[in-house]
């Protein structure tokens, strides 16, 4: 149980990390927009920045335990867990980033 805790711990705090990094460098790419634009897409990608980090936080959980069924150590589980599922969740946080520049971008051209 202690690996598959850890596991989901260590992968949430990587995401949350890789996140705000992400986040900044969204700001960074939404430079131009107007304020009232700009909130959709921010909102819209903390949305789903959340959604990201939980879930891979859950999978993280699930792999240790399927990783373990398969007599793998528990350290070993618990690393190659955090590693697959944080590198996933770094990559979706940066496709979360697009979504919210995509967002922004409709609402300043269509409203």
């Amino acid at each position: 149980m202690a690996p598959k805790v850890l596991a989901a711990v260590i992968t949430l705090l990587i995401n949350i990390s890789a996140g705000v990094v992400v986040f900044f460098a969204m700001l960074l790419g939404m430079n131009g927009f107007s304020e009232s634009d700009a909130n959709y897409g921010i909102v819209a990608y903390i949305i789903l920045a959340v959604a990201v980090s939980i879930t891979m936080a859950l999978l993280a959980a699930v792999g240790v335990h399927l990783l373990m069924k398969r007599n793998f150590r528990p350290v070993s589980a618990a690393v190659i867990s955090i590693v697959v599922f944080a590198t996933f969740g770094s990559v979706l946080k940066v496709v979360c980033s697009v979504v919210g520049i995509l967002v922004a971008d409709f609402v300043r051209v269509n409203f």
